[in-house]
């Protein structure tokens, strides 16, 4: 089963494992280091819209969401319908070659997903590409761990990252203000053979000049 499979597989439950996976608090930290009103905005592997939904409340023009999964992206259009937003628009596209034209957007959030790119530093570089001059990109996501059944179980391409590494790549394509915080709040998750995982989340922030 791929990555894309097994999301198509969960969507339905997936606001509540995310629940139990990670708290709100992460979107509040995300929303915090961005000015979106009346702007053009990215959320890459959205899901089923966690981050989306508290972007397009901050008014921005344009929230496109994009996602690997269809069947996630029926859930976050079901759900911007039912909660009357008319400005997220969902895209189907890999986060390593993002279905989107050059400086298209003014901001762009990754929330857990970059764990599940293979190429994690080509989807970077790819941010860069597809963000105005003066645009911003913010990354949330585990902290490195070794809890190896991920792998097989939740089809995780990287137990997480260092700080080093997240540096690395957005300073190799261009970014500049890089800044990279350990938030202190947790991720936790269970293998089926009960094996248990709790790792911090981190958030990164980065300009392109």
């Amino acid at each position: 089963m791929s990555s894309r499979q097994y999301f198509d597989n969960i969507a339905a439950k997936w606001n509540t494992m995310r629940s139990e996976y990670f708290k709100d608090e992460v979107r509040d930290r995300i929303l915090q280091k961005l000015d979106i009103e009346s702007k053009i905005v990215g959320d890459l592997g959205c899901g089923t819209g966690f981050i989306s939904l508290g972007l397009a409340a901050k008014k921005p023009n344009i929230v496109f969401s994009l996602d690997q999964s269809l069947n996630m992206l029926k859930e976050l259009k079901r759900e911007s319908t039912a909660l009357g937003f008319h400005n997220i628009y969902p895209i189907r596209s890999s986060l390593d070659e993002l279905a989107l034209f050059d400086e298209s957007l003014d901001a762009i959030t990754i929330n857990m997903a970059l764990h599940h790119v293979f190429e994690a530093g080509k989807s970077i570089e790819e941010m860069y590409r597809v963000l105005k001059p003066g645009g911003r990109v913010i990354i949330s996501d585990v902290l490195e761990h070794y809890g190896q059944w991920a792998r097989e179980e939740m089809y995780d391409e990287w137990l997480g990252f260092k700080a080093a590494q997240i540096t690395q790549w957005l300073e190799q394509v261009g970014f500049e203000n890089i800044s990279i915080e350990d938030t202190g709040l947790k991720a936790k998750g269970y293998s089926s053979k009960g094996e248990f995982i709790e790792t911090g989340i981190f958030l990164a922030a980065a300009d392109k000049f």
